[in-house]
């Protein structure tokens, strides 16, 4: 009696590890998975504000009224494309020049020789070749506008650019998630391994397979949803650390980033671990008896 209450005791302190070993790996998994969809959140944020802050300047031609000028700023606010108008007079845009070239090139040449402009900011998704030679073909049928000028080299190398960091985010994302499926559905198969034999009791007692599986499958979700709050806890850490060094990037890894990426490890976690359970499951039913001491 002893001997088997000793024995009883030892399976139930290798199945705590087990679990314990599942948990960490999935936590583990999911953690590393977070951390490289906060990096690639983070890229196209950085993206996104670098090309909305890109200042496209629309010069007007000689003679253009206030009036008018106001008017195509009010035209054109609620258009998709534009995020920000500003008119800058040309005494204004002198005044500027000045400050930058350190000399009052106004009093040298004797007359102001800038253009009224209109500054425009764009929404982060127009800033591109394409996007900008339609939209230039627009403005050039105003007749207020004369020329639009940008750094035309400047913004096709970070289009191009980007479109690759943002490519390879996402191949090292989804490369992750395949490597989380190898590993849960690994550490699952091990620990449903060890309780092979009472799966295969069950199934000769009569136990219907709906029956046998509910138990490991409720265990299954169990383990995700543990192995995924473990994740969510190490990235809240991993962000209250970063954000303790660095207090700007507060603005960027804010708490709804990681209640959004918090909610996405413990579904995955619990998608797997359902997935993986289910399939080790019905691989060890479909077996013969001499074939579990293989």
């Amino acid at each position: 009696m002893a001997k088997a209450q000793g024995e009883e005791a030892f399976n139930k302190r290798r199945l705590r590890f087990s679990h314990g070993g599942v948990v960490l790996s999935i936590g583990l998994v999911l953690f590393l998975t977070g951390i490289m969809a906060t990096l690639a959140y983070q890229s196209q944020v950085l993206t996104d504000d670098l090309k909305e802050n890109f200042t496209f300047t629309l010069f007007l031609k000689p003679g253009t009224s206030q009036e008018r000028a106001d008017a195509f700023i009010k035209e054109w606010s609620d258009e998709t494309e534009i995020r920000s108008l500003k008119f800058v007079g040309k005494d204004e845009a002198a005044q500027q020049f000045q400050k930058d070239l350190g000399e009052d090139f106004v009093d040298f040449l004797g007359f102001n020789p800038l253009s009224d402009a209109i500054d425009i900011k764009l929404k982060a998704d127009f800033v591109s070749p394409d996007q900008l030679a339609t939209l230039q073909e627009r403005f050039a049928k105003s007749a207020i506008v004369d020329n639009m000028a940008y750094d035309r080299d400047l913004v096709s190398v970070i289009h191009q650019n980007v479109g690759k960091i943002n490519k390879a985010m996402l191949a090292a994302v989804v490369l992750l998630l395949l490597v989380s499926l190898m590993l849960i559905n690994n550490a699952l198969r091990l620990a449903i391994y060890a309780r092979r034999f009472t799966l295969k009791t069950m199934q000769l007692v009569g136990a219907t397979k709906s029956f046998i599986h509910k138990p490991f499958l409720r265990e299954g979700i169990i383990l995700g949803a543990l192995g995924g709050l473990l994740a969510a806890l190490l990235l809240a850490l991993t962000f209250s650390l970063i954000v303790s060094q660095w207090p700007r990037l507060a603005l960027s890894l804010t708490w709804s980033l990681w209640m959004a990426l918090a909610a996405a490890q413990i579904l995955i976690g619990i998608s797997l671990t359902t997935a993986s359970t289910a399939l080790a499951v019905r691989r060890y039913l479909a077996l013969k008896t001499h074939q579990l001491y293989d």
